[in-house]
């Protein structure tokens, strides 16, 4: 008998060892050799884990559960909810992390249980919740720089921004981070520049550039020369920039750019201690070409009130289907009197457009020609985009329409937003209800006109 135990312990080693080598057939065979002698808990749950290795993740379930049947151990509840996340099912992943933390808190994986925990109830709007499991997660593992991400975002959601923007800057260190190019000139701290070259980088989407390139003006008084790397689509919009002494096009490749120091753009909220009291919010900072507002105007010939929408943000970002809406959900504010809606809509939901509704997007080029329509607009109607931050960057009166769990920047439970004042924001009352908010701001519409 002890031969006998002794023999399939070395197979299950042999299979680990094959198992780590990604040498997943060879263990797998392994693994059901052992199966056919004994009802191994770990052959079970290791074989589980070949299968989820494979993306058979309905597979893997149903090996990892025989092996909890024989020994719930808390490392297997904790794979199991790794495979049902992979299966898109949050209640199950979330109930099979909290049983592996109540069998043992300090479990090898215990980090990842709470770090999915903490995105578990940040979806749920248990905002306070998540930021515990991030905590948790963190102290368990303190270099763990996706969680310490996951913790600036809730954060800066809370509006302790102080706090949450030292954990942003963990962006650069995450599985997948925001910017993964090597500069080989010093970092900038907030010092004094007396003319030194600083080379300021472009990161994320267009809203995150169009919100903080407010910040330029504040470097400008540290005495620098400003490089402002620039994605093409911005570049004619951001020549108005006038503390700005050079753009270059967002490349891969920099050697043959002459700089002394570099930031990056979101980066200067923390090296500029902002807080929700000192946010530079003078408007406008952004202003449309003359030229370009000239010609778009024969399009707004109308004595009617001049609504630009946007219904839906690009379609590549996460979390683009929970912050967008369908052309349907505006159809309502059509029926308004006095109103006349034009579209700015960009990409394939533009199709969703009918006849009675303007499409100016059509027309529309870069972020120049977007600054030029919202200047010959009374107001603009957007859900979470860039146009909405180009119209708030331009000092013109915009209205928001959130989801109810919306991006950090838009905070929580209030209807101003400090970082625009001529922006007004519509929250979703309950996850997914568009109808409702749009309501609502028919309401504000008709009491406006």
């Amino acid at each position: 008998m002890g031969n006998k135990e002794l023999t399939l312990l070395e197979i299950l080693n042999l299979a680990v060892e094959k198992q780590k080598k990604g040498e997943l057939d060879e263990a797998e065979i392994l693994y059901r050799k052992i199966l056919e002698k004994h009802s191994s808990s770990d052959a079970f749950h290791l074989l589980g884990l070949v299968e989820y290795e494979r993306g058979e993740y309905k597979k893997a379930v149903e090996n990892i559960k025989k092996a909890i049947e024989l020994n719930p151990d808390a490392s297997f509840y904790g794979n199991l909810g790794m495979c049902y996340d992979k299966l898109g099912d949050e209640e199950k992943s979330a109930e099979c992390f909290l049983k592996a933390l109540g069998i043992n808190p300090e479990y090898k994986k215990a980090y990842l249980a709470n770090y999915n925990l903490g995105i578990y109830f940040k979806e749920k709007g248990e905002i306070e919740k998540a930021l515990g499991y991030y905590d948790e997660a963190i102290r368990l593992k303190e270099d763990f720089s996706d969680a310490h991400w996951n913790r600036g975002l809730v954060l800066l959601l809370l509006g302790r921004l102080e706090e949450g923007w030292k954990e942003y800057e963990y962006r650069m260190k995450k599985d997948s981070p925001v910017d993964s190019r090597i500069f080989d000139k010093p970092k900038w701290d907030g010092s004094v520049l007396n003319g030194k070259k600083i080379f300021v980088i472009s990161e994320q989407g267009f809203g995150d550039n169009i919100q903080f390139v407010r910040y330029l003006n504040l470097v400008k008084e540290r005495g620098g020369y400003i490089i402002l790397e620039c994605r093409k689509e911005l570049m004619s919009l951001f020549k108005s920039l006038k503390m700005v002494d050079e753009f270059v096009e967002k490349k891969n490749n920099f050697s043959d750019i002459d700089y002394d120091f570099y930031v990056h753009l979101m980066s200067l909220p923390r090296i500029f201690n902002t807080n929700l009291e000192n946010i530079p919010n003078e408007v406008p900072y952004l202003k449309a070409d003359s030229e370009l507002i000239e010609k778009f105007k024969p399009k707004f010939d109308c004595d009617e009130f001049k609504i630009g929408i946007v219904w839906s943000g690009n379609e590549k970002q996460d979390d683009n289907d929970n912050r967008s809406m369908k052309f349907e959900n505006f159809k309502s504010l059509k029926a308004i009197k006095g109103v006349k809606l034009f579209s700015l809509q960009k990409g394939e939901p533009a199709e969703q457009l009918d006849e009675n509704v303007v499409d100016i997007g059509k027309d529309i080029n870069d972020f120049a020609d977007t600054a030029a329509v919202i200047e010959n607009l009374d107001l603009v109607i957007s859900v979470d985009t860039a146009t909405a931050h180009l119209a708030g960057a331009m000092g013109k009166p915009v209205w928001v329409l959130l989801t109810k769990i919306p991006d950090w920047r838009w905070l929580l439970d209030r209807e101003d937003c400090p970082w625009y004042p001529t922006m007004k924001l519509f929250r979703q009352k309950n996850l997914g209800d568009w109808d409702e908010v749009v309501e609502r701001v028919g309401v504000e519409l008709k009491l406006m006109i």
